[in-house]
């Protein structure tokens, strides 16, 4: 009796199996090892962001200490130096510091500024940092200075007949807080990518030990 060609023998139906069994679990693999890699791509980069805003807060704490030792200084040499005019002592106190220096009566007038001219700073005297320091206390303030938006944090403390401050820009904490962060994203991009390349090459590679009928024509 002849066999109907047309008919699938039974090789090739185990085969067939054998590709839609390899296929389903090739997916599963993969899917099963995307995901654990995504989820610790995604675990590592939200302690690594945790850990910049933790370290870009400690440096700021560092730096507005270190600012206000020296704001200290030239309130002390501002108390005790009388022999150096204002003008100049506040010059040379800004260079030390590496920073702008700002002195104001007790009414607020601006008498002498290391960066800006004197009839240009009618108001400065009534910033937040100069009214903590005129009423004894030490004025601390972070706010944008110009157009640019660029940070600046302001000290300000107590002198006999007025106050002091001392003006440092946090441009290059944020330069450096805006370059980790952008290491960060392309770290975490070519993680995925490397995450869904291994998926694909491990899941393959497991598909074709276990079901080889399936990589049979």
């Amino acid at each position: 009796m002849a066999t109907d060609s047309s008919m699938p023998t039974e090789s090739t139906v185990q085969v067939a199996s054998a590709k839609r069994a390899g296929m389903s679990l090739r997916t599963r693999i993969f899917l099963i090892l995307l995901t654990s890699f995504l989820t610790m791509i995604l675990i590592a980069a939200v302690s690594f962001g945790f850990m910049i805003h933790s370290w870009e807060g400690i440096l700021r704490a560092e730096i507005e200490r270190s600012l206000m030792q020296k704001a200290q200084m030239f309130a002390g040499e501002v108390n005790t130096d009388h022999t150096r005019n204002i003008v100049a002592l506040t010059s040379q106190e800004g260079q030390r510091a590496g920073a702008r220096a700002t002195v104001v009566d007790m009414n607020g007038k601006v008498i002498a500024d290391s960066e800006v001219r004197v009839v240009d700073l009618d108001n400065e005297g009534r910033r937040p940092e100069f009214a903590a320091a005129l009423h004894g206390d030490t004025g601390v303030e972070v706010r944008s200075r110009n157009m640019f938006g660029i940070p600046v944090l302001y000290v300000a403390v107590p002198v006999s007949g007025g106050a002091v401050r001392l003006a440092y820009p946090l441009a290059d904490l944020g330069i450096a807080a805006a370059r980790a962060t952008h290491v960060l994203i392309f770290g975490s991009i070519v993680a995925v990518v490397a995450a869904f390349v291994l998926s694909a090459f491990t899941a393959e590679a497991v598909a074709r030990q276990l079901f080889p009928y399936s990589e049979r024509a």
